[in-house]
């Protein structure tokens, strides 16, 4: 399955812990939902620009609707989650379309933060290591909080690559109190 990366970051002096997509995805995205709203209004109006560029007003209607429908659909789309560490409470949304699903509770429930390896079938010895949250008794899908890939030589271990993201996993799980 296609999933958009998460990133997580401190946020308001370590008040707050958030995963979400890279600043520079989600601007992607909005840019996107901004152009498909000017291609709309475009057509709308159906002159000015529009005459100008040479362009069909109901074209630009219609390629406007689906670029802005289409964004609207991705940034709805997007998984992340934010832990509120003074408060202890987290929200978490996740699913595709329209209507995400999203959960919320208290960090109690959270069981551990655990990181994986995941060997790439790559010439050079990739290896994808991910940060997975595991809630007590299953109550919530697990969830991949952030991911990243690196390349190791033959020969050595499955997990010389990790440090990086094993030190993020320890400052994210230590702020969890886990």
């Amino acid at each position: 399955m296609l999933e958009t990366p998460l990133f997580g970051r401190f946020q308001g002096e370590n008040k707050r812990l958030l995963f979400a997509p890279a600043p520079a995805y989600l601007g992607l995205v909005n840019g996107t939902m901004v152009a498909g709203g000017v291609f709309v209004l475009a057509g709308l109006l159906g002159g000015g620009t529009v005459s100008i560029l040479h362009m069909d007003p109901s074209w630009c209607f219609f390629t406007g609707s689906m670029v802005l429908g289409a964004s609207a659909w991705a940034n709805f789309s997007l998984a992340r989650i934010t832990f509120d560490l003074r408060e202890r409470f987290y929200k978490r949304r996740q699913g595709p379309g329209i209507l995400p699903r999203t959960t919320h509770g208290s960090m109690n429930n959270l069981d551990a933060v655990v990181l994986i390896s995941e060997m790439k079938n790559v010439p050079l010895g990739g290896v994808t290591y991910h940060l997975v949250l595991y809630w007590k008794q299953m109550q919530e899908p697990l969830m991949v909080l952030q991911s990243d890939t690196r390349a190791i030589g033959p020969g050595q271990p499955l997990n010389a690559g990790a440090g990086q993201l094993l030190q993020a996993g320890m400052a994210f799980a230590r702020a969890m109190n886990l």
